[in-house]
């Protein structure tokens, strides 16, 4: 997991393998707070951008989005401020309701906290460059010219679903998708015009049994 935190000064992270104490809860890298996995911004970013995304699925992004605080440094570096901005005048009223709300959250944090530290979990760049790879394949399968957009998206929900790990399920279930995608046309006009979801297209191909 060390390979997947980015350590800003003298902020550190330390992750436990070992057994906790009896009545103890192990807190995990997602619930502390202060803590921005760069890796769920960017897969927010991909979903609330691409068009046939569905309300309910922009709203359960943004519901997400509210719960974490990027930093100046995320916010430029993924420009997922000026997605959020432009959804403020989205023509549905829950939509606009949500992107305000974190708006006005993110707003308020940088103007009373200005000078907080926070702590940034990213991907190194070996990884990026297996999954850039992956995505490459699903754009392929699905005869796109991009590798942003619904490749992306698709790549992402794996890795999601995997618990950002390259693990060999993540592989594996890549893989298969790619071979779903490139010989059931049905399957893949499907994913296309969105009368099949990522999540269940990703369920579909993902191996049984657990992650290894």
């Amino acid at each position: 997991m060390d390979k997947f935190v980015v350590r800003k000064k003298r902020d550190v992270i330390e992750i436990s393998s070992g057994k906790t104490d009896k009545g103890l809860k192990q807190a995990t890298i997602d619930s502390l707070k202060g803590v921005v996995v760069v890796e769920d911004i960017k897969r927010a970013k991909a979903i609330l951008k691409e068009p046939n995304t569905t309300v309910e699925q922009m709203i359960e992004c943004l519901s997400g989005l509210e719960k974490k605080i990027p930093s100046r440094k995320v916010l430029l570096e993924t420009k997922i401020g000026n997605v959020i901005n432009k959804l403020r005048k989205h023509e549905n009223d829950e939509i606009r309701k949500h992107a305000r709300q974190v708006y006005v959250k993110w707003k308020t944090h940088f103007v009373e906290h200005r000078d907080r530290p926070q702590i940034e979990v990213q991907c190194d760049l070996k990884t990026e460059k297996t999954r850039k790879a992956g995505r490459k394949f699903i754009s392929e399968a699905l005869e796109l010219q991009s590798e942003k957009g619904l490749p992306e998206i698709i790549e992402r929900e794996v890795f999601h679903v995997n618990n950002r790990f390259l693990s060999s399920r993540y592989k594996r279930t890549m893989r298969n998708i790619w071979f779903k995608l490139k010989n059931d046309q049905t399957v893949k006009a499907q994913v296309l015009d969105s009368s099949l979801s990522v999540q269940e297209l990703v369920q579909q191909c993902s191996p049984t049994g657990g992650l290894s």
